[in-house]
């Protein structure tokens, strides 16, 4: 007795003689140990091991207003096997990955968390601190949130399991019930759906990476990232020769075995029989969001922004409109006023074309050129440097510009020619030559910047030809850069899920969703686009889009028709229409045995159609008017000579105003004569001047003087204005003649010419006759 106490009292000195900041945190640790401990005497206490396993239950898709669009769910991807008709190598391979003392442990490994921990430090390994006993507790008993009291509940119901079954009875239940990705639970349902086997069947590297996928099963999806599938598979194959199961040449074998399994299947049964392109994008977003275990076990209820009318309005457009099976494709997005997406077709055929088509590359395939529907952002970057709807230019069939030192060729469409004409003209028309010369003046970048602050996402090269649409962008990019027209100026970003619940009710993820960017561009300016835009429904080049109420949007075709598109939209709400071959190369020529297609065809007569059925019950809206100084007319030119006579050799001062538009050059000139002025260039100022030096020979006589502008499409007349040159002076013969009553008289005057002719009353008996010297 006295020998313990001595030892204590020893240990008690040693103890207190060392510093402050190891005893405090050794105390700490103590403490925690201790309150643990009483934790799990509570728990063991409190909490029973339930009789059965609740049923996994398949996340269910709504409507925005609450109605069933799909279910996600493997039916059928669920096989109960005995633990005697899986594959030793399965067995082994999950043993060395996840739990390497299974066999010795009676639900908690200290000794495995500790190596785990250990593990992690060093960056190397794969061993988790959780013994399959306990995931097999967590994944049948409770949920995924990380917790403390999670954690310590799963411990206490992994100790009370290890007392009612034995180990063989745990390992069969986690073989037939653990998550592999694709909707596959348990070891028979992975085998069929990666590799078209059974569980018996599977050889080493089947196996290796089915337990590969455990850790990770949508990322590490072969047909997801083939690379990351390989590193898992060939961390298990490690794994297991640490473990001794199989030897180094093993592993090495098969590690260099190519992955074979099978592709991806999509698990969604269309409830409503719409939209599949969207519900399988609204599947992938939950995946990311909360994981793909809980998507198909956890009876989630997925939100969606999806309005079905609107949807099936959508697809029975298109149906009614492309009916020609072999026709083109077709995809719509339509955004209400906060970027909700309430119709989304990203194909004709979801079987025979799951790429998804309204999102581009984020669909599976890839952005397409936008044509003149990229208009708008060249409109807005002109009306911001101070062009009005009103200013205007020379639209020639074809146009050569140099930009940034580069030659540049445009072209309208059909070689039409349009002679002179507005800024607001040639957008309701599409007038290529016109907005290369609008570009001319903004420059590549600013169009860019437009595009960006107006909603799209897409990479956009600065070249010249930006202003024609020749950067791809998807159907969702542009409805959302429309849709800040809609809204007055104001960006929102497009989102498709309003909220994930869980089987309760509760919340379990809300999009993180950007503040509405107010004044994304100015508010006069885009009310003035859509003042332009206006025109192209209203008498331009959509006039199928036109759906009784004010509507705005312009249409976009591509060379050769490879793409085209209707983008429009009402105060509010924005709808994009996009038709082409999946290839991106294929000309759409004699659809349906009938036309070539252009954006004021078939997607101008589909938007129609979807939107008179989708603005029912909504009220209908006016666009608010554009600011005055953004649609006045350029002032027309006016010229003025002086001095207005001159004498021969001479000179003469032309000056005039509004020929801001002459940027190119500008210049005067005396018509009938090679007379001309130096030309101006590179100048933007309304009111000019020049002289002009007459010759001593120049004829006598009226004249006239014109300028000459170009504003970068050609030389054209711009206002015109008359001058006399004076001839030499001359003496003539002035007669009178006196006759009788109501007699003529005529009078000549010297140097003139000219005759004036009066009447008199006065009566002589003789004439007289005077004659002035002549010269």
């Amino acid at each position: 007795m006295g020998r313990t106490a001595t030892t204590f009292t020893r240990a008690r000195e040693r103890w207190h003689r060392l510093p402050r900041w190891v005893r405090w945190p050794a105390w700490g640790v103590v403490g925690l140990g201790v309150l643990g401990v009483l934790a799990f005497t509570v728990l063991w206490f409190t909490v029973d091991l339930p009789e059965d396993p609740p049923e996994l239950q398949s996340a269910v898709v709504l409507s925005a207003d609450g109605q069933e669009l799909a279910v996600l769910s493997k039916g059928g991807q669920r096989f109960e096997v005995p633990l005697e008709e899986v594959a030793p190598l399965v067995v082994d391979a999950l043993l060395s990955a996840e739990d390497r003392r299974f066999y010795s442990h009676s639900g908690l490994d200290p000794i495995g968390i500790a190596r785990a921990l250990w593990s992690n430090v060093r960056h190397s390994g794969t061993q988790g601190g959780s013994t399959l006993t306990q995931q097999l507790v967590k994944n049948q008993y409770l949920t995924s949130e990380r917790t403390i009291w999670r954690k310590a509940r799963e411990a206490v119901l992994a100790a009370k399991l290890e007392r009612t079954e034995d180990k063989d009875q745990i390992l069969e239940r986690y073989l037939n019930t653990v998550y592999f990705g694709r909707g596959a639970y348990g070891i028979e349902a992975a085998a069929r759906i990666y590799f078209d086997t059974t569980a018996a069947q599977l050889d080493l590297p089947q196996s290796a990476l089915l337990v590969g996928l455990l850790r990770a099963p949508e990322s590490a999806d072969p047909a997801e990232d083939m690379a990351a599938a390989e590193k898992r598979r060939a961390v298990v194959l490690s794994d297991m020769v640490a473990n001794h199961k199989i030897t180094k040449d093993e592993a090495e074998a098969a590690d260099a075995t190519p992955i074979t399994a099978s592709e991806q299947t999509s698990p969604v049964e269309l409830t409503a029989g719409l939209a599949p392109h969207f519900v399988e994008w609204i599947r992938q977003q939950t995946i990311d969001a909360v994981g793909e275990d809980a998507l198909y076990s956890n009876g989630l209820k997925v939100v969606t922004t999806l309005d079905l009318k609107a949807q099936a309005a959508a697809e029975a457009a298109i149906k009614e409109v492309i009916t020609d099976p072999a026709a083109p494709q077709a995809a719509l997005v339509a955004l209400d006023l906060d970027g909700a997406i309430r119709a989304h077709v990203g194909g004709r055929d979801f079987n025979a074309l799951q790429v998804d088509l309204a999102r581009g590359a984020d669909g599976g395939g890839s952005g397409r050129q936008p044509g003149s529907t990229f208009k708008p952002f060249v409109l807005e970057a002109a009306l911001e440097k101070g062009i009005t709807l009103g200013d205007r230019y020379a639209a020639p069939p074809t146009l050569d510009l140099t930009v940034d030192g580069q030659p540049w060729n445009v072209s309208n469409y059909g070689g039409e020619s349009f002679g002179d004409m507005t800024v607001a003209d040639a957008t309701a028309h599409s007038v290529n030559t016109v907005y290369a010369q609008l570009l001319t003046e903004v420059g590549p970048p600013a169009v860019a910047d437009a595009a960006k602050r107006m909603g799209i996402d897409a990479e956009l090269d600065v070249f010249p030809s930006i202003a024609l649409g020749v950067e791809e962008v998807s159907p969702l990019d542009l409805a959302s850069a429309y849709l800040t027209l809609a809204d007055d100026g104001t960006g929102v970003e497009p989102y498709a899920i309003v909220r994930i619940e869980d089987g309760d009710g509760k919340v379990l993820w809300e999009p993180d969703r950007p503040e509405p960017k107010d004044g994304a561009i100015d508010k006069g300016i885009s009310r003035a686009v859509t003042h332009a835009l206006r025109g192209v429904i209203d008498g331009g080049t959509g006039t199928a889009a036109d759906i009784g109420r004010p509507a705005a949007g312009k249409t976009g075709t591509t060379q050769d028709s490879v793409d085209a598109w209707f983008a429009g939209y009402v105060p509010g709400y924005a709808a994009v229409v996009w038709m082409g071959y999946p290839d991106g190369a294929t000309p759409m020529e004699n659809v349906q045995g009938r036309r070539t297609v252009t954006g004021g065809s078939f997607p101008a007569q589909i938007w129609q159609k979807f939107m008179t059925v989708a603005m029912e019950g909504r009220d209908e809206a006016d666009f608010p008017d554009p600011p005055a100084e953004l649609l006045k007319e350029s002032a027309a030119a006016e010229l003025s000579v002086a001095p207005p006579e001159v004498d021969p050799g001479g000179s003469i001062t032309v000056s005039g105003s509004g020929f801001d538009l002459c940027r190119a050059s500008w210049s005067v000139a005396v018509e009938g004569t090679p007379l001309a002025s130096t030309p101006e260039t590179g100048s933007d100022a309304d009111e000019r001047s020049a002289t002009i030096q007459l010759p001593a020979d120049i004829a006598p006589g009226s004249y006239q003087v014109v300028a000459r502008c170009d504003s970068g499409a050609g030389e054209r007349t711009a206002g015109s204005a008359t001058f006399v040159v004076r001839g030499p002076t001359t003496t003539s013969t002035e007669s009178t003649t006196t006759t009788a009553p109501d007699a003529t008289t005529t009078t000549t005057r010297p140097g003139n010419g000219n005759t004036t002719t009066t009447s008199s009353s006065t009566t002589s008996p003789s004439t007289t006759t005077t004659t002035a010297p002549s010269g």
